[in-house]
């Protein structure tokens, strides 16, 4: 068992390895056989993985990006993803991990626009109170916070 390193191997010509991390196969293989459809320049490997750490008695090409599917609706896919991020080496972050939720259109109605019941609780104290209108004024951005430089406008 190994860390996932970007550099470990040479990248080869007009073609990108992806690895998909994620529980759900039949998800996994769905997104890998529409990414293999599209007409592309270059060549496309796809490979699938439950987790990580892959087993390192493989030889296995080199990983161009990695993606991990988190459902939602699991708690153990969200596990499963925390666990496997520890067996990625930190430079794969720079552009080489992206992370793809599903699970989102299933989510009741009633909940209005937020995705569930504890979606507005955001650790910001006017999360609650979402609207159209903006929480912070443009005025109370610009006066500087207590012991503090002035907020950035944005």
């Amino acid at each position: 068992m190994s860390v996932l390193r970007p550099q470990d191997q040479l990248p080869g010509l007009n073609a990108a390895t992806i690895l998909l991390v994620g529980t759900e196969d039949a998800l996994l293989q769905q997104l890998a056989d529409s990414m293999l459809k599209e007409d592309c320049a270059s060549q496309l490997k796809v490979h699938l993985a439950h987790s990580l750490p892959l087993p390192s008695n493989v030889n296995r090409p080199r990983i161009d990006l990695i993606v991990f599917l988190i459902n939602l609706h699991s708690k153990y896919s969200l596990q499963n993803v925390e666990e496997s991020l520890h067996h990625v080496d930190a430079t794969f972050f720079l552009g080489k991990v992206s992370f793809l939720a599903t699970g989102g259109g299933r989510l009741p109605r009633h909940h209005g626009a937020a995705p569930g019941p504890h979606a507005a609780d955001l650790r910001w104290p006017r999360a609650r109170r979402l609207g159209p209108e903006p929480a912070v004024s443009a005025e109370e951005l610009r006066e500087p916070l207590p012991g503090g430089p002035v907020r950035a406008a944005g």
